[in-house]
């Protein structure tokens, strides 16, 4: 087992990966480590490789952590941000940014990275200002666009993904515009997704589940914040997908997370749970269109005001109320996905809108002003049909080419729930 260290900005190609001499490229690294060992990565950005924001598939149990000082004697992943992401100008590949799948168990682990896929994925659409209009130096079709998503070329492959019959670890990474699933883990032995914040992915934000014939793990999801999780135009969009059948297949742990504005059920599993297959506690849910809890994958089960009533197994302190984070977003964005229609987010019965427009409000949004409309709109049922689209459109502003998330924008989340969702770093 050996210690492997990574600085992009103190390390050089010829580095031979200790800690006087790191490793200046992430890839580099991860090509050369072993089942056991451990791979330190000093604050940066790391672009993959080719310059791609892609890692190369690991092979190998290893264990991943990012969010250490260039110097290796501090961490903390929400301070000294270790970011994998194409460079500055780079249109990155769609294929995924993590993705690890031992030939034999081991103990993986990845924890502390930020990875925002938005310049990894492909946009269009005519864009503010309405069609036939532009915004000078944006460019559609590409990273820097602000319309909606180009969901077949932007690909389908998971951020993270780990396919591993052993032990697990997905912990303090923040995800921002997953073109598909935020965190996959298929797993054989215990697993944890731990403090990780994942905003905007389309299908299942986090979905843990125990491989064939592998084991019977507990699978324990706790701390998180889940917000805008988008369909695949009529299924899906979900916050947390599990698959809790009973204790001979696994059992699953779901407390203290935030799951929030969801096309999907916040939690959904499988098959309905049998009894001592899932618990879950002190959970914040908030306008999940399928439901906060969606047994079967169904139109939806409970919210978590009414779990008490409608549910068959012992829960304790979920709420259902709108998250504190919210108001920390960019108020324009929310505005937009507020008023998309590749869905109709308020379909069912278990949103409706009045929920949307307290949302709204958090914000300082009130009625709907629409870019390239004389017209204002008091509710989302009057908004007129064939509007222009920002469907998953990029978080959270307008980017011309040259410039990257600011990240700054996403850290003050963390934390903004009280001990719902993502917390700051503890070592």
């Amino acid at each position: 087992m050996t210690d492997l260290y990574v600085s992009f900005s103190t390390g050089t190609n010829s580095g031979n990966g200790q800690k006087d001499k790191p490793f200046k490229f992430l890839w580099k690294a991860l090509n050369k480590a072993q089942a056991g060992d451990t791979v330190h990565v000093a604050e940066g950005r790391y672009p993959g490789q080719t310059s791609s924001g892609v890692m190369p598939k690991i092979t190998q149990a290893i264990s991943i952590i990012g969010g250490y000082t260039t110097d290796f004697s501090a961490r903390n992943p929400f301070e000294h941000l270790t970011i994998i992401g194409p460079k500055p100008d780079t249109q990155g590949k769609t294929d995924w940014s993590i993705k690890i799948e031992p030939a034999k168990a081991g103990k993986v682990i990845v924890d502390g990275f930020c990875i925002d896929r938005g310049q990894n994925n492909y946009y269009y659409g005519a864009g503010p200002p309405g069609p036939n209009n532009k915004i000078e130096g944006l460019q559609d079709n590409t990273a820097w666009g602000y319309g909606q998503l180009n969901r077949k070329s932007s690909g389908s492959c998971p951020t993270i993904e780990i396919l591993n019959r052993g032990e697990n670890t997905v912990r303090n990474c923040i995800l921002i515009n997953n073109a598909w699933w935020g965190i996959y883990v298929k797993c054989g032995g215990d697993s944890l997704i731990e403090n990780n914040f994942i905003l905007s992915s389309q299908g299942r934000a986090i979905e843990a589940i125990p491989g064939g014939g592998w084991g019977k793990p507990t699978i324990t999801i706790k701390n998180n914040t889940v917000l805008f999780g988008h369909s695949l135009k009529t299924t899906e969009g979900r916050a947390l997908s599990t698959d809790p059948r009973d204790e001979k297949t696994a059992k699953y742990v779901i407390e203290n997370n935030v799951l929030a504005f969801n096309h999907g059920g916040g939690v959904t599993t499988k098959f309905n749970p049998k009894e001592g297959s899932l618990v879950l506690n002190n959970n914040k849910f908030w306008f999940n269109r399928r439901a906060d809890l969606n047994f079967g994958a169904g139109t939806g089960t409970a919210n978590a005001q009414n779990f008490e009533d409608d549910l068959e197994f012992d829960t304790e302190g979920n709420v259902h109320e709108i998250p504190k984070a919210l108001a920390l977003l960019e108020k324009d964005w929310f505005d937009k996905w507020t008023a998309d229609e590749f869905v109709d987010i308020c379909a069912g019965n278990f949103v409706d809108e009045s929920d949307l427009m307290q949302s709204r409000e958090v914000l300082g949004l009130k009625e709907f002003h629409l870019v390239g409309y004389k017209d204002t709109y008091d509710s989302y049922a009057k908004l007129p049909k064939m509007r222009p689209k920002f469907d998953m459109c990029r978080y959270p502003f307008p980017m011309k080419k040259g410039d990257l998330l600011d990240w700054k924008t996403i850290l003050p989340v963390i934390g903004a729930d009280g001990d719902f969702g993502v917390q700051a770093f503890k070592n």
